[in-house]
């Protein structure tokens, strides 16, 4: 167990180092709005964005958000077009009715997850809220159950810290090629389920939901699709 923790230790520090910073934007339309809010989306000049086209997911289904947007978030100084940004908001203001917009950080770099998302049609969008003092131990779930699914021959999904601007602590970001792609069940047996949890470290195979339980206070569940 102290191996694992040390792994997990470096393994942070080492996303930590390599990480990109990003901010992300959920909007809610205001009835009837959200065909002028994809059209803005549409007909936005992102070039004239420092960090260019957002990746933007709309809501299918688990979540009261129509549209989530995840953009690389420039250091301090290094932003050069806030005019644009500006102008944007203030459009998108006159067509939500709720909006919730945070910075977050990932190990995987905006050029990874731009390649992600080009490459798929479905998200699945995992959000927590770690209990008291258990910040760490969620993050710890959150990579071993990354390592878990690996084993049983299923794709990880991208994990996320939330950095400011919301009450979220992480959030993952699944990418599928379709919802049948989704859907489809890992092709092991039982035997081979439980001898890889306990190779990620957890229990059990039935450790994998439990141990995150423990962990949380609230989750949201949402599937999203792309939108181009």
């Amino acid at each position: 167990m102290k191996k694992l923790l040390i792994l997990v230790s470096l393994l942070m520090a080492s996303a930590s180092a390599m990480a990109d910073d990003f901010w992300v934007t959920q909007y809610r339309a205001a009835p009837g709005k959200l065909p002028a809010l994809l059209e803005l989306i549409e007909n936005t000049n992102w070039k004239a964005f420092d960090d260019g086209r957002p990746i933007v997911m709309r809501h299918s289904q688990g979540n009261h958000w129509d549209l989530m947007l995840v953009g690389l978030h420039k250091r301090p100084g290094s932003d050069a077009s806030g005019p644009a940004v500006e102008q944007f908001d203030k459009a998108a203001n006159q067509l939500v009715d709720f909006e919730l917009s945070f910075t977050s950080r990932s190990d995987l770099s905006w050029a990874e997850l731009q390649t992600e998302a080009e490459n798929s049609g479905l998200f699945h969008i995992e959000m927590f809220q770690a209990g008291a003092g258990k910040h760490e131990g969620l993050m710890r779930q959150r990579v071993i159950e990354n390592d878990f699914i690996k084993r049983i021959g299923q794709k990880p999904n991208a994990i996320f810290t939330v950095l400011s601007g919301s009450d979220f602590d992480i959030f993952t970001i699944g990418f599928y090629k379709d919802l049948q792609t989704y859907a489809t069940p890992a092709n092991v047996t039982q035997e081979q389920t439980e001898a890889a949890a306990k190779a990620a470290g957890f229990k059990n195979r039935a450790d994998v939901s439990f141990l995150l339980r423990e962990l949380i206070v609230g989750h949201q569940d949402t599937l999203a699709v792309k939108v181009n």
